[in-house]
């Protein structure tokens, strides 16, 4: 007789005493059926250990995605089965194998219907691997793990499941701040780049544990912590350019990414791949930024960027005014920038403040008079044309 008859067969029977329950007086019919309630039991068992051993080794049946949605929804305490080896649930196993990895979504959607792991581990998702010592969820190691040799593939197969999990709100953006670093290598540049587009707020955000997302790749122990500050480099530049990407962002110590980096890497290293990512002709303002935020570099920066000092940056200016307006350059410390300022340069009105220079000298900062009298002394006309703009002003 066929399996399917057998079943059959059996489910006609258990309907049967289902209907004659309540109605048939017989104690002697209902003690024998407690018995087929035991062996029931003991058969429910049996299914869920037989469908759970199956959902173990889907990296080696590769049955449909169909069949397997029709085996958990049919038996589905077969999702809770851990085997004796390694204590998996079915849902943490499939991460790890490029054949089992897209029944991931399906086994987590049906996860969360049964509290597999708990009542709030997304269907096992967010149930920790004990191994290796990271401890590590199934959701992290899905955006994390590779393939050396199969790279492209393991990818793409993580990637196609991470698109399904979004598809049914099992990964939402929230997530994607403490997700982001975890992808930032060569292996997972897919999934770090899906990750970046959805939510590119998160590259200039703070991980977990309070540290920016560039420091957190810097700080990697791992091999190609060098090819992940290129790959973080270059994604945060494509969403915030004139911010110079995440390059001069601080941590909680006051240091910049290029510091951090230099500090690791060496000065040589970090500057090959801030040059990969940032041409020698570019047009974004890179020196504004290191004399204000990294001004022990900015002599590296300036003989690898030179045609930068003639930009202006996003609010309209020069690289003098910028310099001018920090508050840190008097002709005391730095003779050279006010010797050189030429005369239309000395009577150009700050693009932010509205200011002739001569007025930055003296508002920024604590004010220098010994600035202020060179640079009024280069054009006193500015004094008469600055107490007729407050004339002006005041009449209006």
């Amino acid at each position: 007789m066929p399996l399917s008859k057998a079943f059959m067969d059996l489910k006609d029977a258990m309907d049967t005493v289902i209907k004659l329950e309540g109605k048939l007086n017989d104690q002697v019919f209902f003690n024998d059926i407690n018995d087929i309630k035991d062996l029931a039991r003991t058969m429910m068992n049996g299914l869920t250990q037989a469908t759970g051993k199956a959902l173990h080794r889907l990296h080696e049946s590769k049955p449909s995605e169909d069949i397997v949605k029709q085996m958990v929804e049919g038996i589905p305490s077969s999702l809770s089965y851990k085997d004796d080896a390694s204590q998996f649930f079915p849902v943490q196993l499939a991460v790890w194998n490029i054949h089992s990895i897209k029944y991931l979504p399906i086994l987590a959607k049906e996860g969360i219907k049964h509290n597999v792991g708990g009542r709030v581990k997304r269907g096992g998702l967010l149930v920790a691997d004990p191994r290796f010592g990271h401890n590590q969820n199934t959701l992290q190691l899905l955006v994390n793990i590779g393939s050396i040799s199969n790279a492209i593939p393991f990818d793409t197969a993580c990637l196609n499941a991470m698109k399904e999990l979004r598809k049914a709100d099992l990964l939402v953006k929230t997530d994607v701040k403490d997700l982001l670093y975890l992808p930032c290598r060569p292996a997972a540049r897919m999934r770090f780049e899906y990750l970046a587009e959805w939510d590119p707020d998160s590259l200039m955000a703070r991980t977990h544990d309070g540290v920016p997302f560039i420091h957190h790749i810097i700080n990697t122990s791992t091999h190609q912590s060098l090819a992940s500050f290129t790959m973080g480099l270059r994604t945060a530049l494509k969403y915030y350019p004139r911010q110079i990407g995440c390059l001069f962002q601080k941590d909680n110590d006051g240091k910049t990414a290029v510091r951090r980096a230099i500090e690791k890497y060496g000065t040589d290293k970090t500057f090959k791949a801030i040059h990969d990512c940032i041409p020698t002709d570019t047009t974004l303002p890179i020196l504004h930024h290191a004399a204000k935020d990294a001004p022990e570099s900015f002599n590296d920066f300036s003989v690898r960027f030179q045609s930068a000092i003639y930009l202006r940056d996003e609010n309209g200016r020069s690289f003098k005014q910028a310099q001018l307006a920090s508050g840190t350059k008097t002709i005391e410390n730095d003779a050279f920038l006010f010797l050189t300022l030429s005369d239309d340069e000395i009577a150009e009105v700050d693009p932010v403040t509205k200011q002739y220079p001569f007025l930055t000298a003296a508002t920024v900062g604590t004010g220098n008079l010994l600035t202020v009298y060179h640079l009024l002394s280069k054009n006193p006309s500015l004094l008469d044309r600055y107490r007729e703009q407050v004339t002006r002003e005041r009449t209006e």
